[in-house]
């Protein structure tokens, strides 16, 4: 027999109480979140809370094997920091993946009492959709382009719904003659996506949507009225009603931006989700601070910010879990999984008159419009307004790279906060990890359905 395998705890790992008893462990690296009861828990402590601990399975045999399977133990000479590099670098330097945010049109139908959009341009012009088909086409000719994602964006992108089914045919019969994986969805506000429109849009292979609710009836229709007054609740829930009834393949993020305002009756409009939805795979939901994100409103937006904004928010996934309605937010543990898609390379917002942005939100700020689209299917980029988006994260932030949490922010959780006010953009997940992960293992032990506490 050889030499025993020698462990040190993993850099990556935070152990947290539960206010149940017992702790929560979570390993950013591999995205392990394991809850252990008293007396395991004051065990695994005495394992975990020495950095520089040397630890063999002799050190507790009952443990040491499954805390190393887990990550939260790695072997002595194990690299983590370059794990780290490698799994940032990974992500940035790959030119097989292309996502290309689409804005068929920047007019919408709506108006929110806190959207920042202007509506000042119309429908995508004839020489952009054709520069669009001939990127894609370039793509898979000089980089071997595998992977293609469509997001369709406004504005209301069913506003221009023409432009959507134009695009996605080609998309489709591109991904068909080449074996490009395909995959398509739509951030819509849900009033034109009726029966047909749904059916239509998957079958042009866009099966992910997102669409806002604002609460119940009373409060949505306060801050998301139609342009020129007028109710819009009913509407987006017939429609959700419908999809919810039929047999397409589909998935579907409820959205519910919430505010001191709303907070209060959102657990209504749960409940009535969870009459539609209840246990149906195809539908999730997610919640949302509102922010002052730049509209001419702001000053009258009543935002949720801080501790308060991330307990309001894991309350309400409780609430729908008790409702049997799925969460779309525990993708953010993971590797990766908290960073913006500003931050990738590979990722291009693309605007009506061609104009290439990173952030969705930032429309108006010149550093955000970092090129142009040609008819040629050409990306004119600055690459140092491009650098500002891409490459301002943990390769260049000391702080970043310590953090427990690199591997699944990467310093890259919002790009917009390090260009706009010069500070680490840190994630509320991150920030909050202790009632993340205390929520996200009630959610794991408690039986969907069961009522809220």
């Amino acid at each position: 027999m050889g030499d025993p395998k020698v462990y040190r705890p993993s850099r990556f790992t935070v152990m947290t109480p539960h206010s149940a008893g017992g702790s929560v462990l979570y390993n950013s690296m591999r995205g392990s979140v394991f809850y252990v009861r008293e007396p395991v828990a004051g065990r695994v402590h005495d394992l975990l809370h020495n950095r520089k601990a040397r630890i063999t399975a002799d050190a507790d045999a009952d443990l040491v094997p499954g805390l190393a399977e887990r990550g939260f133990l790695v072997e002595e000479d194990h690299d983590e920091d370059a794990e780290a590099r490698e799994l940032r670098d990974g992500r940035t330097t790959r030119t097989d993946r292309l996502e290309l945010i689409l804005m068929p049109t920047e007019a919408c139908n709506f108006r929110c009492t806190y959207c920042y959009e202007d509506f000042s341009l119309g429908r995508m012009l004839s020489g952009v959709r054709e520069g669009v088909r001939r990127l894609v086409r370039h793509r898979q000719e000089r980089h071997d382009l595998r992977s293609l994602s469509i997001s369709w964006f406004g504005g209301e992108p069913l506003v221009a719904f023409d432009v959507i089914e134009e695009l996605s045919e080609y998309f489709t019969a591109f991904a068909a003659e080449t074996g490009v994986d395909y995959q398509a969805g739509m951030t819509t506000n849900g009033y034109l996506l009726t029966e047909d429109v749904a059916a239509r849009c998957v079958e042009l292979g866009i099966r992910q949507f997102q669409i806002t609710l604002d609460g119940p009836k009373h409060a949505h229709d306060g801050s998301r009225p139609l342009m020129g007054g007028g109710s819009t609740f009913d509407d987006i829930m017939a429609n959700i009603r419908a999809m919810a009834a039929s047999d397409l393949d589909f998935r579907a993020l409820l959205r519910t931006n919430f505010s001191p305002a709303n907070v209060g009756s959102v657990p209504e409009l749960v409940a009535e989700l969870g009459d539609i939805a209840a246990g149906d795979p195809r539908f999730a939901v997610i919640f949302r601070p509102v922010g002052r994100w730049g509209g001419p409103q702001d000053e009258d937006i009543e935002a949720c910010s801080g501790r308060d904004a991330e307990l309001a928010k894991l309350d309400l996934n409780m609430r729908a879990h008790g409702h049997a309605l799925a969460g779309g937010d525990l993708r953010t543990l993971r590797p990766g999984g908290s960073v913006c898609y500003a931050a990738n390379p590979w990722s291009f917002l693309v605007r009506p008159n061609g104009v290439i942005g990173k952030c969705t939100v930032a429309l108006r700020d010149a550093k955000n419009m970092v090129g142009r689209l040609t008819p040629e299917g050409e990306l004119k980029l600055d690459d140092d307004l491009m650098r500002l988006w891409t490459d301002n994260d943990d390769a260049h932030d000391e702080g970043c790279r310590s953090c427990f949490f690199r591997p699944s922010c990467q310093g890259a959780h919002c790009p917009l906060i390090r260009i706009q006010d010069g500070v680490r953009p840190c994630p509320p997940q991150k920030v909050w990890i202790g009632p993340n992960l205390q929520t996200y293992t009630d959610l794991q032990r408690t039986p969907a359905g069961a009522s809220h506490g």
